[in-house]
């Protein structure tokens, strides 16, 4: 076979191995099941609620905070009782001295200063408590706060809602947010505020 030939020859064999393996891969994928195109994603419509301007101002937030500033003045009021009479009970302490003898000194120090502690660690235990009482309070209101958000912008048709301090500009038409406040305020006008005592307040039991 010249050369001429033998490039021929060798030409047509690689066009019928390209031809074969063409048809196989379109066997391969026409095997193969198809998935079914993806659901188009519904067009945007959006709405705005002030979510700062609701928890300042729903009666549930408010009623919150009534609560808390109550509770806070109270536990203030305890503080400074208990603040005042180990005032009185370090001054008799200073008086003491040089009265007593020094062992029996050493015990009244040893005692004010464990009042000190249990003081001390009453006042972090009643602010841990009112934290928690804030937190678990205020969360009551935003998940109601949600679903009145929910109500509001399917009543509106709207599949999107933004909070208002997120957003630059935007129509005052889209601005649910007195809905809201309304729906929110006839939903639950009041949370009732729980301040749990730590187990240390409880004589080391926590609370039934």
């Amino acid at each position: 076979m010249t050369g001429i030939g033998r490039l021929v020859f060798s030409a047509l064999i690689l066009l019928l191995l390209v031809s074969a393996n063409a048809r196989a891969a379109d066997a391969t994928s026409s095997a193969k099941p198809t998935s079914p195109p993806a659901a188009a994603l519904p067009s945007p419509v959006v709405a705005v609620v002030d979510v700062q301007r609701i928890l300042q101002e729903s009666l549930a937030a408010q009623s919150v905070q009534k609560q808390l500033e109550a509770q806070r003045s109270k536990f203030q009021t305890e503080i400074s009782a208990e603040e005042s009479e180990l005032r009185q009970a370090e001054q008799d302490l200073t008086k003491m001295r040089g009265n007593v003898g020094a062992d029996i000194y050493a015990e009244k120090e040893q005692q004010l200063r464990q009042r000190f502690s249990t003081v001390e660690r009453h006042v972090q235990s009643r602010r841990k408590a009112l934290d928690q009482a804030s937190t678990d309070s205020m969360n009551t209101v935003r998940k109601s706060l949600l679903e009145a958000v929910g109500v509001v912008a399917h009543e509106h048709g709207a599949n999107l809602v933004i909070v208002k301090q997120q957003v630059l500009w935007s129509d005052k038409a889209m601005d649910i947010t007195d809905e809201v406040l309304v729906r929110l305020n006839k939903t639950i006008p009041q949370v009732q505020v729980k301040v749990v005592p730590d187990d240390e307040e409880n004589g080391g039991k926590k609370p039934k």
